[in-house]
């Protein structure tokens, strides 16, 4: 018997069923003073927090929202291989998915709200971390934040 690679699973000779989009939505920033999710600070100060994988996944839908001008539904495989994650063509939203793992981490953190099954409210902005989230990142991460921080405060207050 010849063998075969992969993981035995015969190719159906149906085509695959539309994958339903994911709807995403703009929500303000929770507070001021806020940082776009574009910013360094979301990238140094939130990355430690969320991974990689998430940060990347939350500024892709932010450029989906900006793209659109508004709300806008995005293929939820197209997204998460726009971010280099794998994504099943037949369940890119099941528990086990990567796509979903990003997403609960950013929602975790209230970057993303979940506004049903398979809508999302994305914060286009994010808040300064607390003093308590701060205390569990390392030195140089803190000493960014101080940085960003002061000057964002300075932005506002002109």
């Amino acid at each position: 018997m010849a063998g075969t690679a992969g993981n035995g699973a015969r190719p159906s000779p149906r085509r695959p069923e539309p994958i339903a989009g994911l709807r995403l939505r703009a929500l303000p920033a929770a507070s001021e003073p806020a940082f776009p999710l574009e910013h360094a600070y979301f990238e140094i100060v939130y990355a430690p927090l969320l991974g990689p994988t998430a940060v990347l996944l939350a500024r892709a839908m932010a450029r989906h929202l900006d793209a659109a001008g508004g709300p806008t539904t995005v293929c939820p495989v197209e997204l998460a291989l726009q971010v280099g994650i794998r994504a099943s063509s037949t369940d890119p939203l099941g528990r086990k998915s990567h796509l979903v793992h990003a997403i609960d981490r950013l929602a975790h953190d209230r970057i993303v709200s979940r506004l049903s099954d398979r809508v999302l409210g994305v914060h286009l902005a994010v808040p300064t971390l607390s003093d308590r989230a701060l205390a569990k990142l390392p030195m140089p991460v803190r000493q960014a934040h101080d940085r960003y921080a002061l000057h964002r405060g300075r932005e506002q207050s002109e």
